[in-house]
């Protein structure tokens, strides 16, 4: 059944006509909207997002599994002003297979846009949002951690977009027997050169994430945690005014890991990784080709392929410190109406160490959208 499914997909991937975005994740952004003309509108917010994600995977490092089912936040949205956005909703998650939702939570956030920064209070616009690279941010987060909770600001002006955010992930009261955990960092992107009539830009993305486990009030044996993980590289466009290509691109970079804390707990303290992708958007198709290299690599909110530590269920203490991957990806995002998106994505890899045909493909539709019902008078 799983080869009819995957054989499905392809063929949805290749038979689209219509490209709304590159090779990258916008598509499964979420975004919260502020409008000028929404000043003192309330509004009823509906977020949906169905999600199918089927690894095929058989080495010893990231299980195989499938990822089936839906989130839906509905939600009330007030505008107090211009720039401000409040909303208070539920985030409802639905796994299919199962009666019961595996998560039902509360969400709040009060956003303030300006012209040339965003800062929001309570859940961020997380997981795929910050636009980090795979190894150092997993894309399944857009699935398995939908909410993340603290503060975000996001810089856009001229040049530079930077993302700067911390994310409270658990939190302790005095006596509790776990850790306290926080996760946050840096997404930045500098524009060094763009040349508009011929199609050129060139970037300079610089990216880092820091967990830390610890406190000074919980009762819990073991020792503070900090780790450390960052990126930096060069992007490479140029697009191509045709009626079938689009443009071509490439994006590399420098990745590293270090633990920071006063005791060792992980198999390996710092590690190394090479992370190189070429790619050819089309009309009908966007193709990229990554490959990846890593040295002693661990990141703990990174994709698990890229590591170099077990995160399996069968062989949790299993090791493979220099890890090599080549990964070919099919994706393609469809515009089927205003805030509604469809992505389909093949994902075929070859593993240098244990070769044998492994893949992922996966298949998203995001609905985000605001209806109005009142707007207040002043």
């Amino acid at each position: 059944m799983k080869i009819f499914y995957s054989f499905f997909l392809l063929i949805l991937t290749f038979s689209g006509r219509v490209v709304y975005a590159q090779l990258d994740n916008s598509a499964l952004e979420k975004k919260l909207t502020v409008k000028p003309e929404y000043d003192q509108d309330f509004r009823i917010g509906l977020d949906a997002f169905g999600f199918s994600k089927n690894n095929e995977y058989f080495n010893d490092i990231a299980d195989g599994y499938t990822l089936f089912g839906y989130h839906l936040n509905p939600k009330l949205v007030y505008f107090p002003a211009s720039f401000i956005r409040v909303e208070a909703g539920a985030l409802l998650w639905q796994d299919f297979g199962t009666n019961n939702f595996n998560q039902v939570r509360p969400t709040f956030t009060i956003k303030i846009q300006k012209p040339n920064y965003q800062l929001l209070f309570g859940n961020l616009q997380a997981n795929v949002s910050h636009r980090y690279i795979e190894p150092l941010y997993d894309l399944e987060k857009v699935i398995n951690d939908p909410l993340e909770n603290g503060i975000q600001f996001i810089w856009h002006r001229d040049k530079l977009w930077l993302d700067s955010w911390i994310d409270w992930e658990k939190m302790i009261y005095k006596g509790d027997p776990f850790r306290e955990e926080i996760a946050g960092g840096i997404s930045a992107e500098q524009r060094l050169w763009q040349d508009e009539v011929r199609g050129w830009r060139l970037s300079l993305p610089v990216q880092f994430t820091a967990q830390h486990k610890g406190g000074q009030i919980d009762a819990s044996p073991l020792p503070l945690v900090t780790l450390f993980n960052g990126a930096a590289g060069f992007k490479l466009r140029k697009n191509i005014d045709g009626n079938f290509w689009k443009a071509w691109h490439t994006e590399n970079y420098l990745v590293g890991f270090k633990d920071f804390s006063n005791v060792y707990q992980y198999p390996y303290t710092s590690g190394t990784g090479i992370y190189l992708n070429a790619g050819i958007d089309t009309r009908v198709q966007n193709v990229m080709l990554s490959y990846w290299r890593g040295n002693g690599y661990l990141a703990e909110q990174g994709g698990r392929l890229f590591q170099s530590a077990s995160s399996t269920f069968k062989k949790p203490d299993y090791l493979e410190k220099h890890r090599e991957l080549l990964i070919l990806r099919f994706s393609h995002d469809i515009k089927l109406i205003d805030d509604m998106f469809l992505t389909i994505r093949l994902e075929p890899l070859y593993d240098f160490n244990e070769p044998q045909l492994e893949f992922s493909n996966s298949f998203y539709i995001r609905f985000n959208t605001d209806f109005f019902v009142a707007k207040r008078q002043k």
